[in-house]
């Protein structure tokens, strides 16, 4: 069968509603803190708390895609390349222009990077592992390490937890792991912990996929446009903000033209 025949389309359709998600959370955030309309605020309220579930889904899927790739070595550099480019935009250019909060310490692009990086370096002695008891050991750090953003705290039950000193958050350079200095900021903020074990339970699940032990109905595509928006996943990602910027200043000039 051909490459495009074997493709799992739902995969990518997934990824592509992933993808819109987070155009429309972007498209609000940007409404409020750049241009003060206070319809971004409301919507933005409204999907804050779905936010957190559709950029793991993200993360669980890219993950899944890993398994797939020729070369993740490549694929993960090339990347990280990309995000170092965009993190110097976002810190160092667009305050100059005016544009407030906007600087990236350790956004989307840095994580997924160091993510495939790490999984090109580890992937033997992962893959020696069973996928099932893989998945298990994921989602079982993941239960672990649910606090450790807000409240820096590894806990498996009520008092059964410990909590990371004060004096470790003093440590400015600690914030890719998931720990924070008082007043750290980023715009877009993805650390390894605790979201690597969600990229890591979608690599042991993208063996099912690779190996074919998956239903056939994932593989034909059904939704053109999210097929479309998952598979230019990452052009979408650098040019959704430039356009939705240009949408606003045309919003904006129309409104005081009329």
């Amino acid at each position: 069968m051909s490459a495009a025949k074997n493709r799992v389309a739902l995969l990518d359709e997934f990824r592509g509603f992933c993808v819109l998600c987070m155009i429309f959370y972007h498209s609000f955030i940007f409404m409020y803190n750049q241009y003060g309309i206070s319809f971004g605020y409301r919507a933005y309220s409204f999907f804050t708390p779905v936010q957190p579930f559709f950029s793991c889904a993200f993360m669980w899927v890219c993950g899944i895609c890993c398994r797939l790739s020729h070369s993740n070595l490549k694929r993960g550099l090339k990347l990280l390349v990309l995000a170092l480019l965009l993190n110097f935009v976002s810190i160092v250019v667009l305050p100059k222009l005016g544009f407030v909060e906007t600087e990236i310490w350790f956004g989307i692009l840095d994580f997924l990077s160091l993510c495939i990086l790490l999984f090109a370096l580890l992937e033997k002695p992962v893959s020696r592992i069973n996928p099932i008891v893989g998945s298990i050991i994921c989602v079982l750090l993941m239960w672990l390490f649910r606090n450790w953003l807000s409240e820096g705290t590894v806990s498996l039950f009520g008092s059964i937890a410990y909590t990371l000193p004060e004096k470790v958050h003093e440590i400015e350079w600690l914030f890719p792991f998931g720990i924070t200095s008082r007043g750290f900021f980023s715009a877009d903020y993805f650390p390894l912990v605790p979201y690597m074990f969600v990229f890591f339970w979608g690599t042991f699940l993208g063996e099912y996929v690779r190996d074919g032990k998956i239903p056939r109905f994932m593989y034909p595509v059904r939704v053109p446009f999210l097929d479309w928006l998952g598979t230019h996943a990452l052009l979408v990602y650098i040019l959704h903000l430039p356009v939705i910027y240009v949408l606003l200043e045309l919003y904006q000039w129309i409104v005081s033209n009329v």
